[in-house]
């Protein structure tokens, strides 16, 4: 495993590679945008922590404030309607004089009232200036003895304000020296010499409790200020931070920002109050923050791990399989080649491209050279007639990727020499190639001077023929310079070579269609040299088409072999007759007789074959090859005796008796069917789709099978059983009539017609025996 790693290691770091390169961009592609996407995603979630819990704690503020503006709002309207009310609008100087017991009991009783009807109010009291006295319903009636509360309280009533709010504790009063707010109010309200002052004092442990309900975060505090930036209450202690009102001063405009205090770092967020000026500032620890952002930081790491993870691995199989064609392509390319680990794939296939491109020059140039030799190959199948079957288009492609041109005159000629032992020659009877060299390159030199075209094609007989093209020139003048010009190069070869050259020269045609033929007829020329003698040019001279063109009868073939399939000998030895006729035409040339022999012979026993007859008993045990028989028959009428011996008599036999027998076990089905179903309706249309033939070759069958017709047996049978009932049972006539499948009147016309007596006379006599 550990050398596995090893290797591995090396192939990947150490080695310089294009699917590394691949993986490390892919790489780099996939994990910075995840750890882009991660960081902005951590930070954006931060700020939009930061900016929801701004929000949050502005709405806290408000709402501290909303419950903290309604609260003084509420009992300063209460107190208002309580002084507006019938006992402080009365004279109460004049009250005091005449009633003074119940001046003071109804001043507690509405004192108390207020007191009961807001239960966030510590205290309320009511001083009197004339007496020094006052009243308060938590600590009951005192009197003020300090001259400097006194003055103090003085001074108050002589002040403008009717009503206020004074924040902090207020020292002129005993029990009012602690942090709280108090409403002060001139009693009655608006009078010209006020007969005291009215005091409400709220605690500042209302404003904390209002506070405290709001505080969400560990080390949250939270500060309430006057208009004036006196410290009201707070949930962090009795004194402001300092700088912290300067600060806030200056951010007033920013929504949130934030403030080291003891070291600690608080996201400050200030509002002021409407109603009264009031400041609120919350002050939350930003490491509180923090720990929510990172539970947000976890996850988004979770998140991002996991992306690494899977865009790692899909980028590492993604690139593989983008990787594995180029991986491939090398494999292929490198042909156990190496490469050094400065060059990657790239450079190696860049290397191996000039290599492979150097490669191709040279075997391009290769084939240039063989290219006279492909021609050649071209040349001859075309000769041959291979290409008969290609449709124009396909020819036009041939010819031109071989440089062969179309539209041209075209002639052929076929260039043989024979070895003579009694003269001397040159060359040997063991150089023939040497023979076939050298007459090619005269041909070459002698087209070169005259300027013509054309294609020297080695037959590989020993032969060389010449594909001449030219342009069109008037037929006499055309003809005429080819014979010169192929007779100059007889001339040439036979000096060169010192034996006696014939060359076979055939027509001319446009057509490269045509080409096979004048092939054909070229050869035929130079064959003709055994008849017309050797050493001179022997033009093609038109003979008769059966002699250049004989052609198989494959028609009669096709009817001598269905002849013997359904084994009618007549027709099949009428066939061979035709087959004898037709090969009169090729008579001036035995191998092709023997050779169409040769193919009927093969149809022939394919035939017997096809049939299931065994061809080793059709032919003469002593003559295993009857291809070795038929050569050795020197006439037609000779192998027409013996394929009619040998084959047809055979086969048309085994093709008979096979019928017969499958005739026979038709002709049995239809006569059980008969037995089994006489009683019913029969028909021989019925019989005969049954067995699968038509109705008159079932007809036929079965009078030849058995004798009589179908009728005649269907009828013999049905009075057979008719006979047979009437002796052995008491059925009626009718009865007997329906169980052999007849109507009364006709059974008793066909009995009496069949016995000579009615069913009844029938019965009558057999009793009677």
């Amino acid at each position: 495993m550990r050398k596995v790693l090893e290797r591995s290691w090396k192939r990947f770091f150490q080695h310089k590679t294009f699917f590394r390169n691949m993986v490390t961009l892919a790489l780099f592609a996939t994990i910075v945008p995840v750890l882009a996407v991660g960081f902005g995603s951590y930070l954006f979630s931060a700020s939009a922590m930061q900016k929801e819990v701004n929000q949050s704690n502005v709405r806290i503020l408000n709402n501290v404030s909303s419950s903290i503006d309604s609260t003084l709002d509420r009992i300063q309207n209460n107190a208002i309607q309580m002084m507006l009310g019938s006992f402080f609008s009365s004279n109460l100087t004049e009250l005091k004089n005449t009633n003074y017991t119940g001046f003071y009991s109804s001043m507690s009783r509405e004192m108390s009232a207020l007191q009961n009807g807001n239960k966030e109010v510590s205290d309320v009291a009511m001083y009197v200036p004339d007496e020094g006295y006052l009243i308060s319903s938590f600590y009951g009636g005192r009197r003020i003895e300090s001259d400097q509360q006194r003055e103090s309280l003085r001074k108050e009533i002589d002040s403008e304000d009717q009503i206020k709010w004074v924040t902090g504790p207020y020292p002129n009063l005993p029990g009012y020296n602690v942090n709280g707010v108090t409403f002060i109010s001139k009693v009655p309200l608006l009078a010209k010499e006020p007969a005291g002052l009215l005091f409400i004092h709220i605690d500042e442990a209302l404003f904390k409790d209002i506070m405290e309900r709001f505080v969400s975060y560990n080390g949250e505090q939270m500060y309430i200020l006057n208009a004036q930036g006196d410290l009201i209450t707070s949930t962090g202690g009795e004194l402001v931070p300092e700088g912290l009102l300067d600060l806030v001063a200056q951010k007033r405009s920013e929504p949130r920002f934030t403030f080291e205090v003891n070291g600690t770092d608080y996201m400050i967020t200030p509002i002021t109050s409407a109603y009264n000026k009031w400041q609120y500032i919350n002050l939350v620890p930003v490491k509180e923050l923090s720990a929510k952002s990172n539970g947000i930081a976890l996850i988004t790491l979770v998140i991002v791990a996991i992306c690494l993870v899977l865009g790692s691995l899909i980028a590492f199989w993604g690139t593989r399989r983008v990787y594995r064609p180029i991986q491939n392509l090398v494999s292929q390319v490198k042909a156990g080649q190496v490469y050094d680990t400065e060059t990657d794939e790239v450079g190696f296939m860049r290397r191996r491209w000039m290599e492979l491109s150097s490669e191709a020059s040279e075997l391009q140039q290769q084939l240039r050279d063989q290219l006279p030799l492909i021609r050649e190959i071209f040349a001859l199948q075309l000769l041959q007639g291979r290409f008969l079957h290609y449709s124009e288009e396909q020819l036009d492609v041939m010819l031109r990727r071989y440089d062969v041109p179309a539209g041209l005159e075209n002639c052929i000629f076929v260039l043989a020499y024979d070895l003579q032992p009694e003269r001397p020659a040159r060359f040997q009877e063991s150089d023939h190639d040497l023979i076939v060299f050298a007459v090619k390159n005269i041909v070459d030199d002698l087209l070169r001077s005259h300027n013509r075209k054309g294609i020297i094609i080695n037959l590989l007989n020993d032969q060389v023929a010449v594909w001449l093209f030219y342009e069109q020139e008037s037929a006499e003048s055309g003809s005429s310079g080819v014979k010169a010009f192929i007779e100059r190069l007889r001339g040439l070869v036979s000096d060169y070579l010192h034996l006696p050259v014939t060359i076979g020269m055939s027509g001319q045609s446009d057509l490269i269609s045509d080409v096979p033929e004048l092939y054909e007829e070229a050869v035929m020329a130079v064959r003709s040299r055994i008849l017309v003698g050797d050493n001179q040019v022997i033009a093609h001279t038109g003979g008769s088409e059966s002699e250049l063109h004989y052609r198989y009868p494959l028609e009669i073939e096709t009817h001598f072999e269905n002849s013997l399939q359904i084994g009618d000998k007549q027709e099949a030895e009428r066939m061979l007759d035709e087959f004898a006729r037709s090969m009169q035409e090729a008579v001036h040339k035995p191998e092709l007789i023997q050779i169409s022999y040769y193919r009927l012979l093969t149809a022939a026993i394919r035939t017997a074959y096809l049939l299931g007859a065994d061809s080793a008993r059709l032919l003469d045990e002593a003559e295993s090859d009857p291809y070795t028989q038929i050569r050795k028959i020197s006439t037609i009428r000779e192998l027409n005796e013996w394929f009619k011996a040998e084959l047809v008599t055979p086969i048309t036999t085994y093709v008979l008796g096979k019928q017969h027998q499958e005739h026979e076990l038709l002709i049995h089905k239809v006569v059980r069917f008969i037995e089994d179903n006489y009683h019913f309706d029969l028909s021989l249309d019925q019989c005969a789709q049954i067995c699968g033939l038509s109705p008159h070759y079932l007809s036929k069958q079965f009078k030849k099978t058995m004798d009589v017709s179908f009728i005649e047996f269907l009828t013999k049978l049905r009075i057979d059983k008719a006979i047979d009932l009437l002796r052995t049972t008491n059925l009626s006539v009718s009865d007997v009539a329906e169980k052999v499948g007849y109507q009364p009147k006709n059974f008793i016309r066909v009995f009496k017609k069949h016995t000579g007596v009615t069913p009844g006379q029938f019965r009558g006599t057999d009793i009677a025996n």
